[in-house]
């Protein structure tokens, strides 16, 4: 009898711990689950450029300032030029650099808008003459996105010496990719147009003034008369804020007492804290 009690005991004792172990030692096919969809890292896709003087006519014109970058932005415009080039600007996504250095100059922000030129060659008929060899026997398979497609766009940064803005000339390649918000393509921001702020005054006449600065900038415009005074006249007083163009101006009235001789005009503009300032001369008659 007390056999018997001690081999069922023994036996209830093996089914419990070899229960326990089972349970221990389980691995749940949740678990198995959520370690297989553990994000796996991935990179961007690779940036390569080629000889950067490649179909680029009169090369010297453009001065290398890095051999291969990779920005993103929205495409603005696409206007075909005479040397088969297209001049492409894009309007850069924002916190930007070109491997190291501001994409954008003072070129960029008066002339191009605020954005950066994207230069693909070879792509149009031909009809300025010293481009032509540049392209003889080739033609740019590259396909350029449609206006305001986001894309990613490869090729050698460079200076444009012939107009002082900063460029991707030759453009490599375009690859459409999605947009980080659906909103419109920001603007450049404040410190980036500040850091690049000028002025330049582009008219000069007794009673009118006009200078060309960087979009958003606040001006100024000041008439030092031949006599020495400071013009108060009607017109000057507004502070008048430079549109997309970055153009301003000021018309104020003039008095035929004043005192023939030369003049100055001054226009100051002010971004972000920065303040820069020109001066030209004007005649009075």
């Amino acid at each position: 009898m007390l056999l018997s009690r001690f081999r069922v005991a023994s036996a209830i004792a093996v089914a419990f711990v070899a229960t326990a172990c089972g349970e221990g030692s389980t691995t749940s096919t949740s678990d198995v689950e959520s370690q297989s969809a553990s994000p796996v890292a991935t990179s961007s896709p690779p940036m390569t450029c080629g000889d950067p003087h490649a179909h680029v006519y009169s090369p010297d014109r453009l001065s290398l300032l890095v051999a291969c970058v990779a920005v993103t932005g929205t495409i603005q415009s696409e206007t075909p030029e005479a040397d088969g080039d297209f001049h492409v600007r894009l309007r850069l996504d924002p916190d930007q650099t070109c491997a190291g250095q501001p994409c954008l100059n003072a070129g960029n922000i008066s002339e191009q808008a605020g954005d950066l030129l994207l230069e693909p060659v070879c792509e149009n008929p031909i009809s300025q003459t010293d481009a032509v060899a540049a392209c003889q026997g080739y033609h740019n398979q590259l396909v350029l996105p449609a206006v305001n497609s986001h894309v990613r766009v490869v090729g050698p940064f460079v200076l444009d010496l012939d107009h002082g803005w900063n460029e991707i000339h030759p453009l490599e390649s375009a690859t459409v990719i999605p947009a980080s918000t659906p909103s419109e393509a920001p603007s450049p921001t404040a410190s980036t147009a500040a850091a690049a702020l000028f002025v330049k005054i582009t008219s000069s006449s007794y009673g009118f003034v006009a200078a060309t600065t960087v979009p958003s900038a606040s001006c100024t415009a000041q008439a030092v008369l031949p006599s020495g005074r400071t013009s108060t006249a009607a017109g000057l007083q507004p502070t008048v804020m430079a549109g997309n163009d970055g153009n301003v101006s000021w018309t104020y009235n003039t008095s035929s007492t004043t005192k023939p001789g030369t003049g100055t005009h001054t226009v100051t503009c002010t971004l972000a804290g920065k303040t820069v300032s020109s001066s030209a001369p004007f005649t009075v008659a």
